[in-house]
Protein backbone atom coordinates (compact mmCIF):
# COMPACT_ATOMS: atom_id res chain seq x y z
CA UNK A 1 0.00 0.00 0.00
CA UNK A 2 1.64 3.24 -1.18
CA UNK A 3 0.70 5.66 1.62
CA UNK A 4 1.42 8.83 -0.27
CA UNK A 5 -1.24 7.94 -2.77
CA UNK A 6 -3.61 7.61 0.21
CA UNK A 7 -2.54 10.91 0.79
CA UNK A 8 -3.03 12.57 -2.67
CA UNK A 9 -6.78 10.20 -2.29
CA UNK A 10 -6.74 12.65 0.93
CA UNK A 11 -6.11 15.74 -0.47
CA UNK A 12 -8.80 15.60 -3.11
CA UNK A 13 -11.69 14.78 -0.14
CA UNK A 14 -10.63 17.89 2.24
CA UNK A 15 -10.93 19.87 -1.47
CA UNK A 16 -14.44 18.48 -1.77
CA UNK A 17 -15.17 18.16 1.60
CA UNK A 18 -14.25 21.62 3.48
CA UNK A 19 -17.74 22.69 4.17
CA UNK A 20 -18.18 19.62 6.24
CA UNK A 21 -15.27 20.10 8.82
CA UNK A 22 -15.58 23.98 8.90
CA UNK A 23 -19.57 23.23 9.62
CA UNK A 24 -18.51 20.90 12.85
CA UNK A 25 -16.22 23.14 14.01
CA UNK A 26 -18.50 26.18 13.90
CA UNK A 27 -21.12 23.79 15.72
CA UNK A 28 -18.38 23.01 18.03
CA UNK A 29 -17.59 26.64 18.89
CA UNK A 30 -21.43 27.79 19.12
CA UNK A 31 -21.89 25.19 22.10
CA UNK A 32 -20.88 26.41 25.78
CA UNK A 33 -18.48 24.05 27.15
CA UNK A 34 -16.54 25.52 30.06
CA UNK A 35 -15.27 23.02 31.95
CA UNK A 36 -18.23 21.63 34.04
CA UNK A 37 -20.61 22.25 30.94
CA UNK A 38 -19.25 19.91 28.64
CA UNK A 39 -22.33 17.25 28.46
CA UNK A 40 -23.67 19.12 25.42
CA UNK A 41 -20.62 19.40 23.27
CA UNK A 42 -20.41 15.73 24.54
CA UNK A 43 -23.92 14.75 22.81
CA UNK A 44 -22.82 16.50 19.83
CA UNK A 45 -19.25 14.52 19.46
CA UNK A 46 -21.26 11.80 19.89
CA UNK A 47 -24.02 11.63 17.49
CA UNK A 48 -21.40 12.88 14.79
CA UNK A 49 -19.59 9.91 15.45
CA UNK A 50 -22.26 7.57 15.15
CA UNK A 51 -23.26 9.26 12.15
CA UNK A 52 -20.31 9.05 10.48
CA UNK A 53 -20.70 4.82 11.11
CA UNK A 54 -17.97 4.27 13.45
CA UNK A 55 -17.92 0.64 14.78
CA UNK A 56 -18.73 1.23 18.31
CA UNK A 57 -19.47 5.00 20.49
CA UNK A 58 -20.44 5.15 23.78
CA UNK A 59 -20.97 8.16 26.92
CA UNK A 60 -18.10 7.16 29.80
CA UNK A 61 -19.21 8.63 32.55
CA UNK A 62 -17.13 10.49 34.70
CA UNK A 63 -19.23 12.87 37.10
CA UNK A 64 -22.90 13.54 37.37
CA UNK A 65 -23.90 15.22 33.92
CA UNK A 66 -20.33 14.93 32.90
CA UNK A 67 -19.07 11.94 30.38
CA UNK A 68 -16.13 11.54 28.21
CA UNK A 69 -16.64 9.98 24.72
CA UNK A 70 -14.79 7.22 23.13
CA UNK A 71 -15.19 5.35 19.64
CA UNK A 72 -13.62 2.73 17.83
CA UNK A 73 -13.10 1.75 14.43
CA UNK A 74 -11.85 -1.76 13.40
CA UNK A 75 -10.31 -2.71 10.28
CA UNK A 76 -10.29 -5.55 8.41
CA UNK A 77 -6.52 -6.37 8.72
CA UNK A 78 -4.30 -6.82 11.79
CA UNK A 79 -2.17 -3.80 12.85
CA UNK A 80 -1.84 -1.06 15.20
CA UNK A 81 -4.00 0.50 17.41
CA UNK A 82 -4.09 4.02 17.39
CA UNK A 83 -5.38 6.03 19.93
CA UNK A 84 -6.53 10.18 18.87
CA UNK A 85 -7.17 12.01 21.90
CA UNK A 86 -8.79 15.65 23.22
CA UNK A 87 -10.33 17.76 25.40
CA UNK A 88 -14.08 18.98 25.07
CA UNK A 89 -13.74 21.34 27.75
CA UNK A 90 -12.70 24.96 27.52
CA UNK A 91 -11.83 27.71 29.78
CA UNK A 92 -13.81 30.87 30.39
CA UNK A 93 -14.13 33.47 27.59
CA UNK A 94 -13.25 36.45 29.79
CA UNK A 95 -13.68 40.51 28.77
CA UNK A 96 -12.24 41.93 25.57
CA UNK A 97 -12.89 39.95 22.81
CA UNK A 98 -13.94 41.87 18.97
CA UNK A 99 -16.29 39.21 18.68
CA UNK A 100 -19.20 36.92 20.41
CA UNK A 101 -16.79 33.99 21.80
CA UNK A 102 -19.85 31.69 21.37
CA UNK A 103 -20.40 32.35 18.13
CA UNK A 104 -18.00 31.20 15.54
CA UNK A 105 -17.02 33.82 12.89
CA UNK A 106 -14.97 33.30 10.00
CA UNK A 107 -13.00 35.41 8.60
CA UNK A 108 -9.33 36.24 6.67
CA UNK A 109 -8.89 32.54 6.90
CA UNK A 110 -9.87 32.29 10.51
CA UNK A 111 -12.26 30.86 12.73
CA UNK A 112 -12.62 32.93 15.89
CA UNK A 113 -14.78 32.16 19.12
CA UNK A 114 -13.32 30.52 22.80
CA UNK A 115 -12.17 27.10 21.96
CA UNK A 116 -11.58 27.73 18.30
CA UNK A 117 -8.02 26.98 18.92
CA UNK A 118 -7.95 25.00 22.21
CA UNK A 119 -8.94 22.62 21.04
CA UNK A 120 -11.94 22.52 18.80
CA UNK A 121 -10.05 22.74 15.56
CA UNK A 122 -8.32 19.41 16.71
CA UNK A 123 -11.48 17.93 17.49
CA UNK A 124 -12.91 19.27 14.20
CA UNK A 125 -10.48 17.53 12.55
CA UNK A 126 -10.63 14.07 14.14
CA UNK A 127 -14.11 14.28 13.57
CA UNK A 128 -13.35 14.77 10.06
CA UNK A 129 -10.83 11.88 9.96
CA UNK A 130 -12.74 9.27 11.44
CA UNK A 131 -15.89 9.79 8.77
CA UNK A 132 -13.02 9.38 6.62
CA UNK A 133 -11.65 6.42 7.65
CA UNK A 134 -15.24 5.10 8.04
CA UNK A 135 -15.57 5.22 4.18
CA UNK A 136 -12.61 3.66 3.78
CA UNK A 137 -12.26 0.93 6.22
CA UNK A 138 -11.01 -1.68 3.69
CA UNK A 139 -7.44 0.47 3.78
CA UNK A 140 -7.21 0.29 7.49
CA UNK A 141 -4.94 -1.89 9.41
CA UNK A 142 -5.57 -2.57 13.40
CA UNK A 143 -7.89 -0.05 15.04
CA UNK A 144 -8.71 3.26 15.82
CA UNK A 145 -9.50 4.47 19.21
CA UNK A 146 -11.03 7.97 19.34
CA UNK A 147 -11.61 9.34 23.10
CA UNK A 148 -12.50 13.13 23.57
CA UNK A 149 -12.21 13.70 27.30
CA UNK A 150 -13.84 16.15 30.50
CA UNK A 151 -12.08 18.47 32.49
CA UNK A 152 -8.61 18.58 31.14
CA UNK A 153 -8.48 22.70 31.58
CA UNK A 154 -9.18 21.58 36.03
CA UNK A 155 -8.32 18.34 37.39
CA UNK A 156 -8.13 16.22 34.65
CA UNK A 157 -10.75 13.66 35.45
CA UNK A 158 -12.39 12.49 32.37
CA UNK A 159 -8.72 11.43 31.12
CA UNK A 160 -8.25 9.62 34.33
CA UNK A 161 -11.26 7.89 34.08
CA UNK A 162 -10.39 6.86 30.78
CA UNK A 163 -7.36 5.15 32.16
CA UNK A 164 -9.08 3.67 34.76
CA UNK A 165 -11.12 2.28 32.18
CA UNK A 166 -8.24 0.18 30.57
CA UNK A 167 -6.45 2.76 27.91
CA UNK A 168 -4.11 0.88 25.43
CA UNK A 169 -2.57 2.12 21.85
CA UNK A 170 0.50 1.34 20.48
CA UNK A 171 0.63 5.49 19.51
CA UNK A 172 -1.09 8.32 19.98
CA UNK A 173 -1.85 11.68 18.95
CA UNK A 174 -3.51 14.50 20.87
CA UNK A 175 -4.93 17.20 18.84
CA UNK A 176 -3.65 19.59 20.91
CA UNK A 177 -2.61 23.43 18.98
CA UNK A 178 1.11 22.77 18.64
CA UNK A 179 0.97 24.04 14.67
CA UNK A 180 4.45 22.77 13.32
CA UNK A 181 5.62 20.99 15.94
CA UNK A 182 5.16 17.79 17.84
CA UNK A 183 5.42 17.73 21.89
CA UNK A 184 7.55 14.94 22.64
CA UNK A 185 7.29 15.66 26.52
CA UNK A 186 6.81 18.10 28.86
CA UNK A 187 7.59 19.78 32.48
CA UNK A 188 5.21 17.89 35.01
CA UNK A 189 3.34 20.20 37.78
CA UNK A 190 2.64 19.20 41.57
CA UNK A 191 0.94 21.24 44.41
CA UNK A 192 2.75 20.87 47.46
CA UNK A 193 0.44 22.00 51.00
CA UNK A 194 2.83 22.60 53.88
CA UNK A 195 1.09 22.17 57.16
CA UNK A 196 3.03 23.70 60.03
CA UNK A 197 1.96 23.14 63.68
CA UNK A 198 3.19 25.70 66.32
CA UNK A 199 2.44 26.32 70.17
CA UNK A 200 -0.14 29.14 70.73
CA UNK A 201 1.21 31.64 73.68
CA UNK A 202 -0.57 35.42 74.39
CA UNK A 203 1.30 37.84 72.22
CA UNK A 204 2.64 39.61 75.06
CA UNK A 205 4.74 36.20 75.77
CA UNK A 206 5.86 35.03 72.92
CA UNK A 207 9.19 33.69 74.30
CA UNK A 208 6.33 30.75 76.06
CA UNK A 209 5.01 29.44 72.01
CA UNK A 210 6.22 28.65 69.19
CA UNK A 211 5.10 31.31 66.60
CA UNK A 212 4.18 28.97 63.15
CA UNK A 213 4.10 31.71 60.70
CA UNK A 214 7.77 32.66 61.48
CA UNK A 215 8.89 29.25 61.05
CA UNK A 216 7.01 29.15 57.81
CA UNK A 217 8.21 31.97 56.48
CA UNK A 218 12.37 31.29 57.60
CA UNK A 219 11.42 28.07 55.32
CA UNK A 220 10.06 29.71 52.35
CA UNK A 221 13.05 32.17 52.66
CA UNK A 222 15.02 29.43 52.54
CA UNK A 223 13.26 27.21 49.20
CA UNK A 224 15.91 28.67 47.04
CA UNK A 225 18.89 26.39 48.44
CA UNK A 226 16.70 23.43 47.60
CA UNK A 227 19.17 22.07 44.49
CA UNK A 228 16.71 22.04 41.40
CA UNK A 229 17.82 19.31 38.67
CA UNK A 230 17.62 20.13 34.92
CA UNK A 231 17.05 17.89 32.02
CA UNK A 232 18.55 17.52 28.64
CA UNK A 233 15.70 18.73 26.96
CA UNK A 234 13.90 20.86 30.23
CA UNK A 235 15.39 23.46 31.95
CA UNK A 236 15.17 23.70 35.56
CA UNK A 237 11.77 24.96 37.79
CA UNK A 238 11.74 26.99 40.47
CA UNK A 239 9.49 26.91 43.70
CA UNK A 240 6.77 29.24 43.61
CA UNK A 241 4.75 30.24 46.71
CA UNK A 242 1.01 30.29 45.48
CA UNK A 243 -0.61 31.09 49.10
CA UNK A 244 -0.02 31.74 52.69
CA UNK A 245 -2.45 31.29 55.90
CA UNK A 246 -2.35 31.67 59.52
CA UNK A 247 -2.99 33.59 62.57
CA UNK A 248 -6.73 34.74 64.08
CA UNK A 249 -9.95 34.74 62.01
CA UNK A 250 -11.03 37.22 64.95
CA UNK A 251 -8.58 39.64 66.09
CA UNK A 252 -6.63 38.20 69.22
CA UNK A 253 -3.36 38.85 70.60
CA UNK A 254 -2.08 35.21 70.60
CA UNK A 255 1.12 33.44 68.99
CA UNK A 256 -0.31 31.88 65.94
CA UNK A 257 -0.23 27.70 66.44
CA UNK A 258 -0.88 26.81 63.31
CA UNK A 259 0.01 27.97 59.17
CA UNK A 260 -0.65 26.29 55.89
CA UNK A 261 1.18 27.05 52.85
CA UNK A 262 0.75 25.75 49.12
CA UNK A 263 3.88 25.54 47.12
CA UNK A 264 3.91 25.17 43.20
CA UNK A 265 6.66 23.10 41.66
CA UNK A 266 6.77 22.36 38.22
CA UNK A 267 8.86 19.48 37.58
CA UNK A 268 11.30 18.02 35.03
CA UNK A 269 11.46 13.90 34.82
CA UNK A 270 13.65 13.43 37.54
CA UNK A 271 12.06 15.00 40.19
CA UNK A 272 9.40 13.07 41.35
CA UNK A 273 6.51 13.60 44.21
CA UNK A 274 8.83 11.66 46.53
CA UNK A 275 11.78 13.48 45.53
CA UNK A 276 10.38 16.89 45.94
CA UNK A 277 8.55 16.10 48.97
CA UNK A 278 12.26 14.40 50.37
CA UNK A 279 13.96 17.71 49.55
CA UNK A 280 11.58 19.83 51.63
CA UNK A 281 12.09 17.77 54.68
CA UNK A 282 15.79 17.86 54.24
CA UNK A 283 15.61 21.80 54.24
CA UNK A 284 13.57 21.86 57.49
CA UNK A 285 16.51 19.53 58.89
CA UNK A 286 19.26 21.78 57.60
CA UNK A 287 17.24 25.33 58.73
CA UNK A 288 16.85 23.28 62.42
CA UNK A 289 13.08 24.83 62.58
CA UNK A 290 11.29 23.71 65.82
CA UNK A 291 8.01 23.80 64.06
CA UNK A 292 6.73 20.44 62.69
CA UNK A 293 5.54 20.31 59.46
CA UNK A 294 4.22 17.81 57.55
CA UNK A 295 4.18 18.08 53.48
CA UNK A 296 1.19 16.71 51.81
CA UNK A 297 1.04 16.21 48.01
CA UNK A 298 -2.55 17.73 46.52
CA UNK A 299 -4.42 16.98 42.99
CA UNK A 300 -4.09 18.00 40.52
CA UNK A 301 -0.36 16.19 40.33
CA UNK A 302 1.18 15.92 36.67
CA UNK A 303 4.19 14.09 36.27
CA UNK A 304 7.03 15.01 33.61
CA UNK A 305 7.25 12.82 30.78
CA UNK A 306 10.25 12.70 27.61
CA UNK A 307 9.03 9.63 25.02
CA UNK A 308 12.47 10.68 23.09
CA UNK A 309 12.42 11.04 19.27
CA UNK A 310 12.64 7.51 18.18
CA UNK A 311 9.80 5.78 18.31
CA UNK A 312 8.75 4.66 14.55
CA UNK A 313 5.07 6.30 14.46
CA UNK A 314 6.83 9.74 14.80
CA UNK A 315 9.40 9.09 12.06
CA UNK A 316 6.46 8.37 9.82
CA UNK A 317 4.07 11.08 10.92
CA UNK A 318 7.06 13.66 10.48
CA UNK A 319 7.36 12.72 6.87
CA UNK A 320 3.68 12.66 6.33
CA UNK A 321 3.54 16.43 8.31
CA UNK A 322 6.48 17.40 5.82
CA UNK A 323 4.53 16.39 2.60
CA UNK A 324 1.29 17.93 3.25
CA UNK A 325 2.48 21.28 5.09
CA UNK A 326 5.39 21.51 2.95
CA UNK A 327 7.92 22.01 6.21
CA UNK A 328 9.53 19.86 8.60
CA UNK A 329 7.76 18.88 11.54
CA UNK A 330 9.93 19.81 14.89
CA UNK A 331 9.72 18.18 18.02
CA UNK A 332 9.78 19.88 20.56
CA UNK A 333 8.91 20.06 24.70
CA UNK A 334 5.59 21.62 26.49
CA UNK A 335 6.39 24.49 29.19
CA UNK A 336 2.80 23.49 30.47
CA UNK A 337 0.88 20.67 31.38
CA UNK A 338 -2.18 18.53 29.68
CA UNK A 339 -3.57 15.19 29.98
CA UNK A 340 -0.72 13.82 27.71
CA UNK A 341 1.16 13.89 31.87
CA UNK A 342 -0.97 11.25 32.61
CA UNK A 343 -1.57 9.25 29.81
CA UNK A 344 2.20 8.89 29.04
CA UNK A 345 3.65 8.16 32.80
CA UNK A 346 0.28 5.81 33.80
CA UNK A 347 0.05 3.78 30.36
CA UNK A 348 3.36 3.74 29.41
CA UNK A 349 1.29 4.86 25.11
CA UNK A 350 4.10 7.16 23.43
CA UNK A 351 1.15 10.02 22.87
CA UNK A 352 2.49 13.42 21.23
CA UNK A 353 0.58 16.61 20.54
CA UNK A 354 0.15 17.54 16.51
CA UNK A 355 -2.45 19.98 16.41
CA UNK A 356 -3.64 23.22 14.39
CA UNK A 357 -2.12 26.68 14.87
CA UNK A 358 -3.47 29.97 15.47
CA UNK A 359 -3.81 32.55 18.25
CA UNK A 360 -5.34 33.55 21.34
CA UNK A 361 -5.29 30.56 23.47
CA UNK A 362 -6.86 31.32 27.00
CA UNK A 363 -7.16 35.05 25.83
CA UNK A 364 -9.49 37.05 24.07
CA UNK A 365 -10.02 36.74 19.94
CA UNK A 366 -8.83 33.25 20.36
CA UNK A 367 -8.70 31.93 16.88
CA UNK A 368 -7.45 29.37 14.63
CA UNK A 369 -6.43 28.95 10.87
CA UNK A 370 -8.40 27.06 8.79
CA UNK A 371 -6.06 25.62 6.22
CA UNK A 372 -4.14 24.48 9.04
CA UNK A 373 -7.44 22.58 10.23
CA UNK A 374 -7.91 21.07 7.01
CA UNK A 375 -4.09 19.78 6.96
CA UNK A 376 -4.28 18.04 10.34
CA UNK A 377 -7.52 16.40 9.08
CA UNK A 378 -5.06 15.59 6.16
CA UNK A 379 -2.34 14.47 8.08
CA UNK A 380 -4.07 12.39 10.56
CA UNK A 381 -6.28 10.41 7.39
CA UNK A 382 -2.82 9.55 5.64
CA UNK A 383 -1.12 8.32 8.99
CA UNK A 384 -4.19 6.18 10.21
CA UNK A 385 -4.96 4.70 6.89
CA UNK A 386 -0.95 4.00 6.20
CA UNK A 387 0.15 1.88 9.78
CA UNK A 388 0.77 -1.20 8.18
CA UNK A 389 3.86 -0.98 7.60
CA UNK A 390 4.87 0.42 11.15
CA UNK A 391 5.55 -3.07 12.80
CA UNK A 392 9.02 -2.54 15.32
CA UNK A 393 8.43 -0.78 18.47
CA UNK A 394 4.21 -1.96 18.75
CA UNK A 395 2.89 -2.55 22.44
CA UNK A 396 2.05 -5.89 23.71
CA UNK A 397 -1.95 -5.36 24.65
CA UNK A 398 -2.25 -8.45 26.11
Amino acid sequence: MNPWTLKEKAKMYIEQDRAFTEGILSKLIGIFSVTGSEAEIGDYIHSQLKESGVDTVTRQPVTEHRFNVVATIKGERPGPRILFTGHMDTVPAGDGWETDPFSAVKRDGRMYGRGSLDMKGGIAAVLSTAKYVVEHKDQLAGELLIAFVADEEAYSTGVDTLIRNGLAADFGIAAEPEGDKAIVGALGKMLIRADIKGIASHGCQPEKGLNAIEEGARFLAALDQIPLLSHPNMPSQPYVTLKIEGGFKEYSIVVPESCSILINKHTVPAETKEYVIGEMEKLVRKLHLKAKFAFTPETPYYAAYDIGTQVPYLEKISSIFQDVVGKPLRCAYGTGVSDNNRIVPLTGIPVVSIGPCGDGMHSCNEWVGLESVHQMDMIYRSFVLSNEEVRNGRRDRG
